[in-house]
């Protein structure tokens, strides 16, 4: 759980949603039958995938919700949630596995796990882990302690660019619109095209994305 007074992604505790948690509960099945090999019981992506997008859309709807109230993206109170939830219980478990790792470890295994914490600590595991070309999966080699934290890197760094993005556009469409009409520049109000906007910014941003992994696609082996 997180802080005092915030849910499970560090948010403001609110209405408890029975449908967001039976997805949460779906998510954390498919990656644990996945991992135990359970019969035809596959999926572990897709349940990585589903805590994403829960991610995203509660995220999206505090920041939404707060503009509208707020007429601003609420930054400082955003990261501040968030550094108080994740940072304690990341720090003390790369510092703790590092020191194990060095005490069971011969050094020449060591070394390269302890470049992963480092990595690991500043969320960009994924990036790391995949110039690597490190498989998830693979049995060849033996697997980093830290091969996990790809999954927290890549939310943290949408924690970092999403809400920018947010910002931007409404900012845009608030100055847009006190250009156009004429509106004052004291308080910006919530900018009726705004969620309009936003949905072009996502949808620019997927095709985008996709564009980006077909490109960069590993050729299938011959």
């Amino acid at each position: 759980m997180g802080a005092s007074g915030s849910d499970v992604n560090g948010l403001p505790r609110g209405r408890h949603r029975a449908d967001l948690q039976g997805l949460r509960a779906l998510a954390v099945l498919l990656v644990v039958c996945d991992h135990a090999d359970l019969g035809p019981v596959h999926g572990g992506f897709l349940g990585i995938d589903v805590f994403f997008v829960l991610s995203g859309f509660l995220i999206t709807g505090l920041l939404l919700s707060q503009a509208r109230e707020h007429s601003r993206v609420p930054f400082g109170g955003f990261y501040l949630r968030r550094a108080r939830r994740i940072l304690p219980a990341a720090a003390l478990t790369l510092v703790l596995v590092d020191v194990a790792v060095l005490q069971i470890v011969n050094f020449v295994h060591a070394k390269p796990m302890v470049w992963d914490s480092i990595w690991a600590s500043f969320f960009a595991a994924n990036i790391h882990f995949g110039s690597a070309h490190v498989d998830y999966f693979t049995q060849a080699q033996p697997p980093s302690p830290f091969l996990h934290f790809w999954t927290l890197a890549v939310e943290e760094q949408f924690y970092v660019v999403w809400p920018a993005i947010i910002f931007l556009v409404l900012f845009t469409a608030s100055a847009l619109r006190r250009l156009l009409h004429g509106a004052p520049a004291a308080r910006p109000a919530w900018p009726a095209n705004g969620l309009r906007r936003l949905f072009v910014a996502v949808m620019v941003a997927v095709a985008a994305s996709f564009a980006s992994s077909s490109i960069r696609a590993p050729a299938p082996a011959q």
